[in-house]
């Protein structure tokens, strides 16, 4: 039987965050509600201006019941916090908070860079990341940045997207707010099959740029992956938010139903994703009291998040605890004696997920 699987529609959220992270677009030209909607779209994903500094807040909530779909219920999952651009091509300073929520489980977490230093937070509580592991994370992705330095300044075109193909009957809605900010709102619907091609496109971008260290992010959708998702997508909607000044990119959301006819599986996800704030200063410091990173790692051998998969107790949950725990120890280790070698950094992540 094939299932549509979480993943692929996630793939397909990735390229959109992806876009939102790299804001292309502006202009020097109000916009007003009388401005034609294909100009709005024209300015706000072409081009290029700066966006150094911010509030991110994006947040994903997947409703779904019946068959064997893996997620039953609803589940949210958040990312938040400030993040500030130091000197091009230079790691940013930034404090994320993610959390998730659903299947009877809470976790938060989140990360720190202050540019030199690294953090970790679980559940409330922050550590501090070994220097040597900050620093190999700092040149991998200042080396990535270097590889993308002969394109463009960063835009959805730069990552081979162009809303401007597959949104469909875009309307001009008038002003709205987004935080502080004076915005036009441009809503339509969307052709999948062609969002998907520039899916794919988006996903080949990061992986040339070395943006995925891990290798779960795929280079592209399969054809049946592909297929999956024209299949189960319904009534997809999509809300712009653009800036009324500057035609900078504020907020995106996206809405659309379900259905998987071989599993039984219906329901609804919402994508929501903004950034207010917009180049203003922000404040990221160190956090206070932080603790040794080897205090994280028995947090994870007490929750029994090992190889072994899932949460528990007894013996199981303790293996489990302990095979993670020397699973983040090889990789530190790793990571130390590959030096500058970035592709030997890129394979000491598959200690995380080997069985």
């Amino acid at each position: 039987m094939t299932r549509l699987r979480p993943a692929v529609l996630l793939s397909l959220l990735l390229a959109l965050v992806f876009a939102v992270a790299a804001c292309g677009g502006g202009s020097d030209d109000e916009a007003s509600s009388s401005t034609d909607v294909n100009e709005l779209l024209t300015q706000t994903f072409t081009g290029s201006k700066d966006v150094k500094s911010g509030n991110l807040d994006l947040a994903l909530k997947v409703e779904a019941q019946g068959g064997e779909s893996q997620v039953q219920g609803p589940v949210s999952i958040s990312l938040s916090g400030p993040f500030q651009a130091q000197d091009e091509g230079k790691l940013p300073k930034f404090k994320l908070e993610a959390a998730f929520e659903g299947a009877g489980q809470s976790i938060k977490a989140g990360a720190t860079s202050t540019g030199d230093k690294g953090y970790l937070s679980f559940q409330g509580t922050d550590y501090v990341v070994e220097d040597q592991v900050f620093q190999q994370f700092k040149t991998g992705y200042e080396e990535a940045q270097k590889k993308g330095s002969d394109s463009d300044a960063q835009s959805f075109a730069s990552l081979g997207m162009d809303p401007r193909k597959w949104l469909t009957d875009p309307k001009n809605e008038g002003e709205a707010k987004v935080g502080d900010d004076d915005t036009i709102k441009i809503t339509g619907g969307v052709d999948v099959a062609k969002l998907l091609d520039d899916v794919n496109n988006a996903l080949a971008k990061a992986s040339s740029l070395g943006l995925d260290s891990t290798g779960e992010v795929p280079e592209k959708l399969t054809d049946k992956q592909r297929q999956q998702v024209l299949d189960a997508v319904k009534d997809p909607r999509v809300e712009i938010y653009t800036g009324k000044d500057d035609q900078i990119l504020r907020r995106l959301v996206v809405n659309m139903g379900i259905e998987d006819a071989d599993s039984g599986t219906s329901g609804t996800l919402a994508f929501d994703v903004s950034i207010t704030d917009l180049n203003e200063d922000q404040d990221i410091a160190e956090p206070a009291d932080a603790k040794p990173f080897s205090e994280l790692l028995g947090q994870f051998g007490g929750l029994g998040l090992g190889a072994g998969g899932g949460t528990g107790s007894g013996g199981g949950a303790d293996d489990g605890g302990a095979a993670a725990g020397g699973d983040i120890e090889k990789y530190s280790e790793c990571v130390t004696k590959a030096g500058d070698d970035l592709d030997k950094v890129r394979e000491c992540s598959e200690l995380l997920a080997a069985p």
